[in-house]
């Protein structure tokens, strides 16, 4: 009873005060150990007292470590700078802890399987993240285990949005909770503009990830101070180096100062593809396109920004941590970009053919789609039935509205759509050869961490192949006048994912967001059941009740 109370209140379930009548009905119906709990707000007298006296009754979970808090600056809503006392979960601490406290979690979710951790080191051993790292020993990595952070923001209220910071070893196995390890949160309204903020918490995090590479305690905060017991081991022989970012377009532009979509000059984090160059246009998706040249190399990358006198993102003070390992992310990139694009323009070609009137084209539609995710067994599927908007939303050009799990699942229905309403005109022919496309780079992210020769050969192929017929029906439609085969930023993007990340840095299924989101999500619901002033602290802390019990 006690564990479960504890765990329903962890995860948003139940109100702290509640707990303390539900422990008090229970001992009344003769239960026993629920004494503590039934205490807590001067035994239910003092209702606004219960979550913090509950917090001290559940005490600090083993393996968790202590809050740990520092001095970040942050906007108070009203365009006023305060300093806040801002609370996390540093890295390195836990890291520590649970080695120590509870092992059976750090080899499952940290050290992971030894063959496949050291099977990624060699695949990446002849990429500059390995290749040029400043401390790591190449041929000396049986101890080091790789890992990545993620950054993400998430629905809070209707005004706001939360974001959430993690970090997770790239080998470590168990659920989005048990292999996903959050360092802090803080509401978007509370980021200055001046970008200070995140500077701030950027460089907790980085001298905290610094400390994980050495594998010590470090000697000085990070803020230079000096610090009692520095140099002790972490977590016996092991160190942990940060050798990725995953995100979205927007956290990076955020986190590092890269340019947006929208921006004119360079509109990539990943080369100098423009807007408005004419010699540099991202929509030439030929392999002749002069931007292949300009893709950044960290240490060019850093020259460029000396020379325009920017500071270099404080991120890149982890060490080791490099511009080419910032993830083009399949999620966001292709599912909820590409393929979405794709699969929202062949539904409103063939929607016409498909009855004498819109509502039998939609009813035939989805009849179509659920003998086909029945058939095919699909267990991501749309959310209700699908409508127009869902396809195509006023005179808007026809964009999938899904989720991107069900996105992705609806590239091969697709696909046969547009087969068997292949008329054989030029149009068809490239509209089917654009989702065949699409149906095998799916296929390729089904195999292994490392894809195969074959796979390797082929990605850019179709990297180039997917965006040369997209293009090329998006000319058509303006030709015509016609709205629709939008051409966006994320197929330049998908370009770079597959003729460049996912042939050296691995598969992009093994760095792909979704067991970062899920998490994001979870805690999310949490924080939205905590008082907003003290909504960072208490939602980590529940969050470490229920991972760590």
């Amino acid at each position: 009873m006690h564990q479960l109370l504890k765990h329903d209140w962890a995860s948003g379930k139940i109100p702290s005060w509640k707990i303390q009548e539900y422990a008090q009905a229970a001992i009344d119906s003769g239960a026993t150990g629920l004494e503590q709990l039934q205490r807590i707000g001067a035994s239910g007298k003092y209702k606004n007292n219960a979550q913090r006296d509950l917090m001290r009754a559940f005490g600090r979970p083993l393996g968790a470590p202590s809050f740990y808090k520092a001095s970040i600056p942050m906007s108070d809503g009203a365009g006023n700078v305060k300093i806040v006392e801002h609370p996390f979960l540093l890295p390195h601490e836990l890291f520590s802890q649970l080695y120590r406290e509870r092992t059976d979690k750090f080899q499952q979710c940290v050290v992971g399987d030894n063959s496949e951790r050291m099977a990624l080191w060699a695949e990446l051993r002849p990429h500059p993240v390995v290749d040029r790292h400043p401390t790591l020993n190449k041929d000396s990595l049986e101890n080091v285990i790789p890992i990545g952070i993620h950054g993400d923001a998430a629905a809070f209220s209707h005004q706001d949005g939360l974001f959430i910071l993690t970090w997770n070893s790239l080998v470590g196995q168990g659920t989005s909770k048990e292999s996903r390890f959050v360092m802090t949160m803080f509401k978007k309204t509370e980021l200055l503009p001046d970008g200070s903020t995140l500077h701030a918490i950027f460089r907790v995090i980085s001298w905290s990830l610094n400390a994980m590479l050495a594998g010590t305690t470090p000697e000085v905060d990070e803020q230079g101070c000096q610090l009692t017991g520095g140099g002790e081991a972490l977590a016996g022989r092991w160190s942990a180096a940060t050798i990725q970012v995953r995100g979205d377009w927007q956290f990076y532009s955020q986190a590092f100062g890269f340019p947006t979509w929208r921006s004119n000059d360079s509109c990539c984090w990943l080369c100098q593809a423009s807007n408005i160059n004419p010699d540099l246009l991202w929509t030439d998706f030929n392999d002749s396109a002069a931007w292949h040249d300009t893709e950044w190399e960290h240490e060019g990358y850093c020259q460029h920004l000396e020379e325009k006198n920017m500071d270099l993102p404080e991120l890149f003070s982890v060490v080791g941590l490099r511009i080419e390992t910032i993830m083009v992310d399949v999620l966001h990139a292709v599912d909820l970009g590409v393929a979405s694009h794709i699969i929202g323009n062949i539904f409103a070609e063939i929607l016409p053919s498909l009855g004498r009137n819109q509502a039998a084209q939609l009813k035939e539609l989805n009849r179509r789609i659920q003998a086909w995710y029945k058939r095919e067994k699909i267990a991501s599927r749309l959310q209700g039935p699908l409508t127009l908007d869902k396809i195509r939303k006023g005179a808007q050009e026809p964009k999938l509205k899904a989720k991107a799990a069900a996105t992705r699942n609806l590239a091969a229905f697709a696909k046969a759509l547009s087969q068997e309403f292949c008329s054989g005109t030029l149009h068809d022919r490239r509209r089917t050869a654009l989702a065949d496309c699409l149906v095998r780079f799916y296929g390729i992210l089904k195999q292994d961490r490392s894809i195969d020769a074959t796979g390797k050969a082929e990605l850019p192929r179709l990297g180039r192949d997917l965006c040369c017929l997209y293009a090329f029906l998006h000319a058509e439609a303006k030709e015509a006048g016609v709205r629709t085969w939008k051409l966006v930023p994320k197929f330049h993007i998908f370009q770079h994912l597959c003729q460049t990340q996912a042939i050296k840095l691995g598969n992009p299924r093994f760095y792909w967001t979704y067991p970062d989101e899920d998490l994001v999500g979870q805690l999310s619901e949490v924080a939205q059941t905590c008082h907003p002033s003290t909504m960072p602290f208490v939602a980590l802390y529940k969050y470490l009740v229920v991972v760590f019990g």
